[in-house]
């Protein structure tokens, strides 16, 4: 987050949190608290008795009692009954930094908004990912016009001096699109990349795998070892993905269709057009096999580290990018919650006994 500038630091959370959050008294049934999640297509529902904050539901909090969803007795109790008790929140008038790194140093993804005792917003990592991005492109725009005309008048130039120009250029528009850090694409470029291959698999009538993956533990290694660690075992995963580490051919041909993205954290995205979930499987056990055995060495200390991995596929589980990769992420917190270090893949169950439409999650590998 070093690469921030100050006028991002330095802005409220009320510039740009999620207003009108979904609340629930304690006594709701969880079966209304799953109901209202999938109808609005959200993440967490925050929990109150009375006017107080008492706690929040997650999609965490969900896969957790993903095993028991069959059980009707379990389905009409209280939602506080499974809910995340004294939740972590965040002043309104935090700035963006501090509201980021409370998500990190906890392993959290949302964070209620209070104005004293009183609740306001709630905010989500994903809400954090676009005001950046917006940031940014609201930059870019800015320049977009004067860059254009610049560029025409040196393409007309044709010297020496103007290519050196372009050159640069092109080397300022790449660096708009990638990662500080790890040196992969940004989430910016990765949800305009999704964009595009998802609307050509719709066109060919092709397949289109998602792959999301998240370091085990990794606030451990931060807590136990520093954030220079923690950052070197992001660019050395960065690396391993993208078949540069170890002579390891994860991806047995690297087309440029293939994008490999740091999403957010310690997470780490991969689109596969043109394949099936039964092959993007296939790639996601490799890449976490190469990331197991790896032995990540910084300053004398040496560590393992493991991985766990979603997988989703565009048309069997989704034509929406955004339900896309809700579900591969979905599936990545079952990995995670079965034992961590394996892959999992997303599926439909339309037999469930919740709604006639909940997520079932299961293991391929």
């Amino acid at each position: 987050m070093g690469d921030i500038e100050m006028d991002i630091d330095s802005s409220r959370i009320d510039q740009w949190m999620t207003v009108d959050p979904v609340v629930f008294d304690i006594a709701t049934p969880l079966q209304k608290t799953i109901r209202k999640m999938q109808d609005c297509q959200i993440g967490a529902i925050l929990v109150v008795e009375g006017p107080r904050l008492v706690g929040i539901f997650t999609e965490r909090d969900l896969l957790a009692l993903v095993e028991e969803l069959h059980d009707a007795a379990l389905l009409q109790q209280p939602v506080s009954r499974f809910m995340t008790k004294k939740p972590v929140t965040v002043n309104f008038n935090e700035p963006f930094n501090a509201v980021y790194m409370k998500m990190r140093v906890n392993n959290i993804r949302h964070l209620p908004v209070l104005s004293g005792s009183e609740i306001v917003g709630i905010v989500s990592l994903r809400d954090l990912a676009e005001f950046y991005e917006k940031h940014i492109e609201s930059k870019l725009e800015k320049n977009r016009s004067q860059i254009e005309q610049l560029r025409h008048f040196l393409d007309l130039t044709k010297s020496c001096e103007g290519e050196k120009i372009i050159e640069e250029l092109e080397r300022l528009e790449e660096l708009s699109m990638t990662d500080y850090l790890t040196g992969l694409y940004n989430t910016r470029y990765f949800s305009a990349r999704l964009a595009e291959e998802l609307e050509r698999a719709k066109r060919h009538q092709a397949h289109l795998s998602l792959i999301f993956c998240d370091i085990d533990f990794f606030k451990k290694v931060n807590d136990r070892y520093g954030h220079q660690f923690g950052d070197f075992i992001l660019k050395e995963i960065a690396q391993i993905l993208i078949s540069r580490v170890d002579n390891i051919k994860i991806i047995a041909r690297l087309r440029k269709s293939d994008v490999v993205a740091r999403y957010g954290g310690e997470e780490f995205v991969v689109i596969l057009p043109e394949t099936s979930k039964k092959n993007a499987l296939e790639v996601a056990e490799r890449m976490r096999r190469a990331i197991a055995v790896h032995d990540f060495q910084f300053n004398g200390v040496s560590i393992s580290v493991t991985m766990s991995f979603g997988v989703a596929e565009y048309p069997e589980d989704s034509s929406d990018c955004d339900n896309l990769v809700k579900q591969a992420d979905l599936a990545m917190y079952q990995a995670k919650n079965s034992g961590r270090n394996r892959v999992v893949a997303f599926a439909c169950d339309s037999n469930s006994a919740v709604d006639n439409s909940s997520l079932r999650i299961v293991a391929e590998l």
